[in-house]
């Protein structure tokens, strides 16, 4: 068997990167499993690994229909009686190569798509990032497959060592670019392993790339926490007229274009800590339900919104959205009664009054479903979430918010609230946990080492990439668990949320990882000298700071 190279040398490395690149891992596709395949014969050329083949882990996610497994690999330290164990945490799907066009061929071969660019056109700053000679190009060339060959670099150069004390426990997961099936299976994995070798998680080392803060940022980062995420769905039900008596109903998609001009970059959801602030609400995706034309205005429509959160928890954005959407109501309203005044049709008046639009969570309308329907009704949403015929779970909420609606058509217009998957959990480091104060002394000490070596290293509160770092701990968890599980209908039965084992891992986490630009982009992409020469070395020193 093949003896994989030495890591700590930026070519022996750069050909890792390139080896992992080759393999397409797109999200929801059966590549991920041929990279699965792949990341345990690395691991395998390893000796330690060949001399310990139990220590590599394949575990399967449950339910999951392309049968996608998590890799984890468990290098134990000379000294038995040091259960300290870091986690080198990474995902080895990407994105998709649509977006490379006529040089989609060549996404996934990092070397040739670099030399073929240098005869291309590029955006001013990629030219010249390539002219030097110290940036490869291709998809999944920054996030992250580079940071997956660090960490098998850094498993590889420590197992060699032989007064190496503690544990390293290597996770890489796939679906982290669509809903972290990977990681929300892996939190089970690690719990299993930590209980069978006896481990004590002391850090999560996730190698995520540095991402700009802003338009030019060249800064690299250590971040000491993650933003959280949820998406919720706001479902409009209107009262359906003809076109020619705009004052007998109200059109549902205006209802959800007039809460989404409201929704939209909204400061009540705004976040400040020290001089970080989270990016505000955007929609990412409205439209109404309405199958063919004909001049009845819709009576369905629904928004997707993104909201990032560094402390606000699922009760406090319900709370903010349906105050938002009592104040679009009448805004609504009072539009309708001024334009009905203008248009001399008073006898609508009194009719406008009357059909203000409603405020609804997810957990009001349920509970009233049940009072005044019964079992019947519980088993009918029951049906729609398991519909094995549906894997994406916005289109299973936004079913299952379009048939809870049609038992109520009485009470329409209303706005109904709810969200969907995917939930992240922000995370961060604490004052008030001593383990937590270490790692961000850590952080420090990891930034003055790069000072050494002539390289800046900002740190820097939470990362804003969206991170499988989110399910190491839960925070304010007797907060959290009881908003999910009304307002989050698909959370404990269809949607894997295993938010319990989270809060009890709870790992403090730390993500430095390679520098590099255009992460999703056709031109993504990596930062060699850093990444791939300095940026072990201070991994290395962090983790036998956190194990000695």
């Amino acid at each position: 068997m093949q003896q994989r190279p030495h890591w700590n040398n930026r070519k022996d490395l750069e050909s890792i990167v390139k080896r992992l690149v080759r393999i397409p891992s797109v999200s929801g596709t059966l590549g991920e499993m041929r990279m699965a395949e792949e990341l345990v014969e690395i691991l395998g050329e390893i000796p330690y690994f060949q001399n310990h083949a139990n220590m590599i882990f394949t575990e399967g996610i449950p339910n999951d229909e392309f049968e996608r497994v998590n890799i984890a690999a468990l290098l134990e330290g000379k000294e038995k009686n040091n259960r300290k164990t870091v986690v080198l945490l990474s995902h080895y799907d990407v994105v998709g190569a649509a977006d490379y066009g006529k040089l989609q061929p060549l996404a996934f071969d990092a070397e040739q798509l670099t030399g073929f660019l240098q005869t291309a056109k590029l955006p001013d700053e990629a030219s010249k990032n390539l002219q030097t000679g110290d940036w490869l190009f291709g998809r999944g060339v920054m996030d992250m497959k580079a940071g997956l060959a660090i960490e098998l670099g850094l498993l590889s150069e420590l197992s060699e060592d032989e007064h190496f004390s503690g544990n390293i426990l290597l996770l890489s997961v796939p679906d982290e670019e669509r809903n972290s099936a990977g990681m929300l299976a892996g939190v089970d994995l690690l719990t299993k392993l930590k209980k069978k070798y006896d481990l004590e998680y002391t850090l999560c080392l996730c190698t995520e790339p540095s991402f700009e803060s802003f338009p030019g940022d060249e800064s690299k980062y250590i971040y000491l926490g993650s933003a959280g995420k949820m998406l919720p769905l706001v479902f409009c039900v209107g009262k359906e007229t003809h076109v020619g008596e705009p004052f007998a109903g109200v059109n549902a998609a205006w209802m959800a274009a007039a809460f989404t001009s409201n929704m939209e970059l909204a400061e009540v959801f705004l976040e400040r800590e020290s001089d970080f602030s989270c990016p505000l609400p955007i929609c990412l995706k409205i439209e109404d339900l309405k199958e063919h034309y004909n001049v009845q205005t819709p009576t369905h429509a629904y928004a997707l919104y993104n909201i990032f959160t560094i402390k606000q928890t699922p009760e406090d954005v319900i709370t903010k959205m349906k105050k938002l959407a009592e104040q679009t109501a009448s805004e609504l309203i009072e539009r309708m009664e001024k334009a009905c005044i203008s248009s001399g049709i008073l006898e609508y008046k009194q009719r406008i009054t009357e059909a203000k639009p409603k405020v609804f969570t997810y957990s009001m309308l349920y509970d009233l479903g049940k009072k005044q329907f019964g079992e019947s009704f519980e088993q009918e949403l029951l049906s729609i979430i398991m519909n094995k015929g549906v894997d994406d779970y916005r289109e299973l909420t936004i079913s299952l918010a379009k048939k809870i609606s049609d038992y109520f058509p009485d009470l329409a217009p209303f706005y109904l609230i709810m969200l969907s998957p995917p939930y992240y959990p922000n995370v961060s480091l604490t004052e008030d946990k001593q383990k937590d104060v270490d790692i961000v002394q850590l952080a420090n000490a990891i930034q003055k080492k790069a000072e050494g070596t002539g390289v800046e290293i900002k740190l820097q509160k939470y990362f804003m990439g969206l991170s499988d770092v989110s399910y190491c701990r839960l925070q304010d968890s007797e907060n959290v668990i009881p908003t999910l599980a009304k307002e989050l209908p698909l959370y404990g039965t269809r949607y894997h949320l295993p938010l319990e084992t989270i809060a009890a891992l709870d790992i403090p986490t730390l993500n430095i990882g390679p520098y590099g630009k255009d992460a999703h982009k056709r031109t993504e992409r990596l930062e060699l000298p850093f990444s791939l020469e300095i940026l072990p070395n201070l991994l290395n020193y962090a983790i036998k700071n956190v194990l000695i």
